[in-house]
């Protein structure tokens, strides 16, 4: 089952690519507002990653993960509890699975795993010591209008991406990243490709869906999405008895 880990070498590298929290060493001389009218949108999503939100209570969520490997006709479907804790770190806990073993330990039971790992390190931002900036174009995203990005990497290194950064225009409050790695982790792999979506209640920005697909060279294609209820603190959730922990 030597495939299934580069498989997990892929999750952690697209995780490590579609972080922005990171602080990076060395600085980068960039105005955002050399980019025209769409500049301070982009400033102010800059300005806001530089600080923190504290928070004393850990966030829970509840997401649904389906996961498929086609070329294998092997799916699933997993329900699980996500907990975010005040330093970032992330935990998992399962509900409920339906569908093959193989899916719930080696593909979702995998990218859980890599993005427990992720959390705990300091991936490389969306920042201008790791990308060009280029305005793209305008969009809608539901009723919102989103400022799109274009994101090249300074360096083709793991990790990091191309594709684009979607913005709310004015406010600067992320709404979306999509893209493909810069470099893929191993061989085995042809393209890894991924988007997120974010949302913001009550001041919180927050991932609501993720769609992560990636070409191999041995089994084909590999998917997997995900949707996020909004995080409520975990003084507000109702514990659940016998949960299993990845």
């Amino acid at each position: 089952m030597k495939f299934f880990q580069f498989i997990g070498l892929a999750i952690l590298a697209l995780l490590l690519g579609s972080c922005r929290s990171a602080q990076l060493k060395t600085p980068v001389v960039f105005d955002p507002l050399s980019l025209g009218p769409a500049g301070p949108t982009l400033k102010k999503y800059l300005e806001r990653g530089e600080v923190s939100p504290k928070r004393t209570q850990p966030l829970v969520s509840v997401v649904k993960i389906e996961a498929s490997l086609p070329g294998l006709n092997k799916k699933g479907e997993m329900l699980a509890e996500k907990t975010v804790a005040p330093n970032g770190h992330i935990s998992y806990e399962m509900k409920s699975f339906t569908g093959d073993n193989l899916i719930k330990t080696k593909v979702i039971g995998l990218y859980l795993s890599a993005e427990q790992e992720a959390s705990e390190t300091n991936p490389p931002a969306i920042t201008p010591q790791n990308y060009k900036f280029k305005f793209k174009r305008k969009d809608s995203l539901g009723d919102r209008i989103a400022v799109i990005f274009e994101l090249t990497p300074i360096k083709k290194v793991i990790g990091l991406f191309k594709g684009e950064l979607w913005l709310e225009e004015n406010t600067g409050v992320e709404l979306r990243q999509a893209g493909r790695l810069a470099k893929n982790p191993s061989v085995v792999f042809k393209s890894a490709d991924f988007s997120r979506d974010f949302e913001t209640r009550d001041g919180v920005t927050f991932l609501s869906k993720v769609d992560y697909q990636a070409e191999t060279r041995v089994i084909g294609k590999a998917m997997l999405k995900m949707e996020f209820e909004p995080p409520k603190p975990i003084s507000e959730t109702i514990p659940h008895l016998n949960p299993s922990r990845f």
